[in-house]
């Protein structure tokens, strides 16, 4: 029987998130392949025992009696090489890994999210998402972009040229590989797109929120864009629209963004929130809007669809080839485009069928590939 050694390890908070999405993508993964192909591997796995792991893994790790190896940081994955032969190692985020850490002996998978620090290394609103030592550092870092992306690019080269089988989520990020890295032009790379995550379908029938309200996401963070998204909000109420709405932040947002807020009635900022939360401000917003600039596959416009939401979504990277034509896209740069595009949106509905149906063919698929993918990690 295989001997696959599991990385669960990068599925634990990182230094300013306790849940993040590839954290998330690879607890679906060791659940799916622990409920339906067990009996087909001997599974063993590694984690951080000093940080956070949900109690359902380790429930998991009990029933199934699966053996577990203590590692504070990858380096240490060779004590467990020392110890155990193991035929593939796998990791749903094998950024951080060396060429030496491994035997020779040993099949390396791994699944590649994006290339965010390649395609999009800066933005020249990075700066206002931050404070202090590191606002500054993202000015800088805009400055010299281009500098700075060419380290990424050398420095990622690593990772790409560590993985024997590589896994990407969508065919945007497999073809942004190809197109950034000729020299692996030959190499396979297999698409299997991205779980969806542990979480249950709201039955709540009241909406959290009083009122119509507009939805958005990671307020704290430049990559998500929302400061244009703001300004677009602004820009429609400075010309008498959206009245009756209301602006839902999730994830806080810096002081210096908040400062541009020429209507602060009108926003209801909020930070990190619990999934039940999360999913009933899915649920009941009247427009969800993700104008985001960089996305590995992009799950959070499929959260919305789910609930037959309208979405306004940008129309770049790996986002239409996940949400087809059932959302309205959106120039992520142009502040007056999204403005229209959000006005539109607010008016005009999107059908809810429509947007179902794109829904459930997007999550047939995800169904589907998280099987194959875990075929794919005890496979020859």
């Amino acid at each position: 029987m295989k001997r696959v050694l599991f990385d669960l390890m990068l599925s634990q908070p990182t230094a300013t998130s306790k849940f993040h999405g590839g954290g998330e993508y690879i607890k679906a993964v060791f659940k799916n392949l622990t409920d339906k192909y067990y009996d087909q591997v001997e599974l063993i796995v590694f984690f951080n025992p000093d940080k956070f792991l949900d109690d359902w893994i380790y429930d998991i790790i009990a029933k199934k009696k699966i053996k577990t190896y203590h590692v504070h940081n990858v380096r240490e994955i060779k004590n467990v090489f020392q110890k155990e032969d193991i035929d593939v190692f796998y990791s749903g985020m094998p950024y951080f890994y060396l060429k030496e850490d491994f035997p020779e002996s040993v099949r390396i998978k791994g699944t590649v999210h994006g290339l965010r620090f390649v395609e999009m290394p800066s933005d020249k609103y990075a700066y206002l998402y931050s404070d202090g030592k590191a606002s500054y550092k993202e000015k800088i870092r805009h400055l010299i972009s281009k500098k700075y992306q060419n380290s990424k690019l050398k420095r990622f080269s690593a990772c790409i040229n560590l993985i024997d089988e590589l896994v990407c989520v969508s065919n945007h990020t497999k073809y942004s590989i190809k197109s950034h890295y000729p020299e692996i032009k030959d190499k396979k790379v297999t698409v299997f797109y991205t779980p969806q995550k542990k979480a249950e379908l709201s039955q709540s029938e009241r909406s959290p929120i009083d009122g119509k309200y507009i939805l958005i996401m990671g307020g704290d963070r430049w990559i998500k864009n929302s400061y244009r998204a703001i300004l677009a909000f602004e820009t429609l109420f400075l010309g008498g629209y959206l009245s009756n709405y209301k602006i839902v932040v999730i994830g806080g947002l810096n002081e210096k963004i908040k400062k541009n807020i020429k209507n602060p009635a009108k926003y209801i900022i909020k930070g990190y929130v619990e999934t039940s939360e999360l999913e009933e401000l899915y649920k009941f917003c009247d427009v969800f809007v993700y104008p985001s600039l960089n996305e590995g596959f992009g799950m959070p416009p499929l959260e919305a669809m789910k609930y037959g939401r309208t979405c306004v979504v940008s129309g770049i990277c790996s986002l239409p080839e996940v949400c087809g034509d059932a959302v309205y896209y959106v120039n992520p740069y142009d502040i007056g485009e999204m403005a229209t595009r959000v006005l539109t949106a607010a008016n005009e509905k999107i059908n809810m069928d429509k947007v179902l149906q794109r829904f459930n063919k997007i999550y047939d698929r995800q169904k589907e590939d998280l099987d194959r993918l875990c075929e794919f990690i005890i496979e020859d």
